[in-house]
């Protein structure tokens, strides 16, 4: 008489379909689909093959209501013997053994005889998992002799399922690639010498390299008058000094250029420099070149003060300082104000 399917098709509910948007990874994904897939899609085997992105050949398969020596005889001896996978992939559309042919045809095709038979596999659906322009895998779906032929309800059900797959799958390898790059920056950050803050204004979270953190461990409790200088006001590339209360001059000197990502305004990235105030001065052989009014805002941009706070000092205008400027760069070879530092300093 045959295993007659006693649950209708259903369709996967709201809830479980945020769960598989959401799911933290590719493995976690596939067992949850899983656990509902076999009976709301009315079969009593269902399978999920991810693809790798290179070969198009699957790289990650989970099934349920087969067993291992079945995974290992499909892709052995079946996947490319079989009709229904290979037009559903090609198609890209659901396909089912009941619609493809014959049932006379289909028992007699070797696959069936080989591969889907000793395992009580009378009817089989391969649904394809499409982002964009590729397959990215297949929901594979059977049924044993006696149950309900494969309905256009079913492939309806099927192609809703693996639509969501599709998604789902897309979400984890979005997930997974930032996580990866976020890791990489993280430890290329780590891996320089200079201290590099990065400023998160939306989350109020900063992020300090592992040079950062060493520094900031060394200021102890000066470290809240330093962050206080991370702050970019404006758009404009912010540098500003500090120095530790070092008796005899002996303190240590910091050059902290800030500026806000263009097209993230609410993340600021700071550079410190650092110098011991013992061994800084100013080259002569640097002052030399510059007029003596050009010396009086070089000296004042060295200490970190803006432009319209060296206007203000020198009773000038911003105008005259950005003109002073525009000359100081010219002559030392540079083209930022952290550049100008450097060249200032020994």
């Amino acid at each position: 008489m045959g295993n007659p399917l006693i649950e209708p098709v259903r369709p996967l509910p709201p809830t479980l379909v945020a769960e598989l948007v959401t799911s933290p990874s590719l493995e976690r994904l596939l067992n949850r689909f899983l656990d509902e897939a076999p009976r709301r899609l009315a079969s009593f085997a269902a399978g999920v093959y991810v693809h790798d992105h290179a070969t198009g050949r699957p790289a990650a398969a989970e099934v349920r209501g087969l067993g291992n020596y079945y995974v290992r005889s499909y892709e052995r001896h079946g996947r490319d013997r079989d009709p229904v996978v290979q037009i559903a992939l090609r198609d890209r559309r659901v396909c089912d053994s009941d619609s493809l042919m014959p049932r006379e045809e289909w028992l007699k095709l070797p696959v069936v005889h080989d591969v889907f038979a000793p395992h009580a596999m009378a009817r089989v659906l391969c649904a394809p998992v499409v982002v964009g322009a590729e397959v990215v895998g297949t929901l594979n779906l059977a049924r044993r002799d006696g149950d309900p032929e494969f309905t256009e309800e079913d492939r309806d059900a099927a192609r809703a399922a693996a639509t969501v797959l599709g998604i789902a799958v897309s979400s984890v390898r979005e997930r997974a690639a930032a996580e990866r790059e976020r890791v990489q920056l993280a430890e290329a950050l780590d891996r320089c010498d200079t201290p590099v803050i990065l400023t998160d204004l939306g989350l109020a979270r900063r992020h300090l390299n592992a040079p950062a953190a060493a520094l900031f461990s060394r200021l102890g409790d000066a470290r809240p008058e330093v962050e206080r200088l991370l702050d970019c006001d404006d758009d404009e590339m912010s540098v500003v000094s500090w120095t530790t209360g070092g008796e005899q001059g002996s303190g240590l000197h910091l050059t902290i250029t800030s500026q806000r990502l263009p097209s993230q305004p609410d993340v600021i990235v700071s550079v410190i420099a650092t110098r011991d105030e013992s061994s800084r001065a100013i080259a002569p052989a640097r002052l030399a070149l510059l007029t003596p009014r050009e010396v009086e805002i070089a000296m004042r941009a060295l200490t970190g003060r803006r432009d319209g706070e060296i206007a203000a000092d020198l009773v000038i205008s911003r105008h005259t300082v950005k003109h002073h400027l525009k000359s100081i760069y010219t002559k030392l070879g540079v083209h930022t104000r952290a550049e100008l530092l450097d060249r200032l300093l020994f």
